[in-house]
């Protein structure tokens, strides 16, 4: 199954509509405007099926919750190694380069969910979330969303060259944080 989120959603918005190969919006996600760390998962029944939010903000542990029972959890946001994030209680592994937001996530050595970066229609850019079984669905978003609106860039020196990082300079907040480090 694939599902869709375009990357304005992901930038700006307080909603991201969630959507397979057909349009159909499968699930809505919200942050909340006082919380930012807070996102809730709603189906299309407008039911609250998960959240992940921050548990304890002192060692930065975040909760993934699906139906009100806590389904795993992130002990760090990952800011020095971009290549790998491990999700307790469910025994996920996230392996790629979570920059750019190309990874999978394998629990016992099986690929559970692959996240790519895509062109949808009209040219806009979005992920691709491609998973094996439709369970997954819910905890997965969850977690590319996250992933992808929370990852911080490790602090590089003045004049770094962000081509190494693989990314694109010419993306507005990139060009932010480079005129930052001048």
């Amino acid at each position: 199954m694939e599902l869709y989120i375009r990357k304005a959603d992901l930038a700006v918005g307080n909603i991201l509509v969630v959507a397979n190969q057909s349009k159909e919006t499968i699930f809505i996600a919200a942050r909340d405007k006082e919380n930012p760390f807070l996102i809730k998962l709603y189906n299309r029944l407008n039911t609250l099926i998960g959240e992940i939010k921050l548990k304890n903000n002192f060692l930065k542990i975040y909760s993934i919750e699906i139906n009100g029972v806590e389904r795993a959890t992130i002990n760090a946001l990952p800011m020095i190694d971009l290549k790998y994030v491990y999700l307790s209680k469910v025994n996920w592994n996230v392996i790629g380069n979570l920059v750019i937001s190309k990874y999978h996530v394998t629990k016992g050595g099986k690929e559970i969910l692959q996240v790519q970066p895509t062109i949808l229609s009209q040219g806009h850019p979005g992920l691709e979330l491609s998973f094996k079984n439709l369970d997954d669905g819910p905890m997965g978003t969850l977690l590319a969303i996250f992933l992808n609106k929370y990852i911080k860039l490790p602090t590089l020196a003045p004049k770094t060259d962000l081509d190494n990082l693989n990314l694109k300079s010419k993306v507005s907040y990139l060009n932010n944080f480079k005129n930052k480090c001048n």
